[in-house]
């Protein structure tokens, strides 16, 4: 991070508020091998808000229960481990902006909602790939939590109708770097760094606009970075076929076809239009969670 752009940054990360201590619980948990799902419960359960939270996410549309889910313990074994940690990561790291939220929620809106997209697209993408890590949602939805930060720290050079809403296209990067001297994704992951978040998300936040070649972790950042791609492209009025969404790819990154071939993964199985149609049915079952997370 450049110094003559960082000192106000690093201010604003300093006073954010810590997270809760449910969430360095439930990260020693994910951090021991040898941890069970009760484990989990336990380190979730003296937080009421984070207990009410994940009850309603499993009682949600997304996951479509034909029966309500009553119990943490219930909801732990219908959501899922990982999915359960997820929940409890999100939420506390969405709340900590609360205060931002209500100073710009009119321009805020479509920035959260494009956030929770790309984290279900993520999710969508990471799985059809078969990467060893349940870590995409969290990935993907905090993908641009740095421009929070850089808001904060800039106020009005930083607008959010300018950085926060559109596509991040390479011009559009380098062009935030050039103005602040550093970009929104190495602030997030400095943030996630300070609540000592998993390594797959540091990384994920740091390289999602320039994926560093060789980096062991570097298939999670492509992963992001398409997730951000077919959100944005979820808010055409019509359905793009496959020919369509890899041109718009092309177009916007252009570099992208072969840095995710140089990591080793398997470009003859990236189906942009499938991966597109699962989207729009998770968005459209997924609405509820948007507004749990930041309640």
């Amino acid at each position: 991070m450049d110094d003559n752009g960082s000192n106000s940054i690093i201010a604003q990360l300093e006073a954010l508020p810590p997270l809760p201590q449910t969430v360095a619980e439930v990260l020693r948990v994910i951090s021991d091998g040898e941890s069970s799902a009760n484990d989990l419960v336990k380190a979730i359960l003296p937080d009421q808000a984070m207990c009410i939270a994940v009850l309603k996410i499993a009682n949600s549309a997304f996951y479509g229960r034909p029966k309500a889910v009553s119990s943490l313990e219930t909801a732990v074994m219908v959501l899922g481990f990982t999915e359960v940690q997820n929940i409890v990561l999100a939420k506390a790291a969405v709340q900590v902006f609360q205060p931002i939220l209500q100073a710009y929620r009119h321009d805020l809106e479509p920035f959260w909602d494009h956030s929770f997209t790309t984290g279900l697209a993520a999710r969508i993408i990471g799985e059809h790939i078969n990467l060893p890590s349940g870590r995409f949602f969290v990935a993907g939805l905090l993908h641009d939590i740095g421009k929070l930060a850089m808001l904060l720290a800039h106020g009005e050079a930083y607008t959010p109708k300018t950085w926060l809403n559109g596509l991040t296209t390479v011009v559009r990067h380098e062009e935030e770097r050039r103005l602040f001297k550093v970009d929104h994704g190495l602030v997030g992951s400095r943030l996630l760094q300070r609540w000592q978040f998993p390594d797959i998300l540091v990384a994920a936040l740091q390289h999602h606009h320039h994926p560093v070649p060789g980096n062991r972790l570097q298939g999670y950042p492509l992963v992001v970075q398409l997730a951000d791609f077919l959100a944005h492209m979820l808010v055409l009025p019509q359905r793009p076929d496959e020919q369509t969404l890899k041109a718009a790819l092309s177009d916007h990154l252009p570099e992208f076809e072969r840095q995710w071939q140089a990591t080793g993964l398997p470009w003859e199985e990236v189906t942009l239009e499938s991966w597109f149609a699962w989207l729009k049915v998770d968005r459209d079952n997924g609405s509820a969670i948007l507004d749990i997370l930041a309640l």
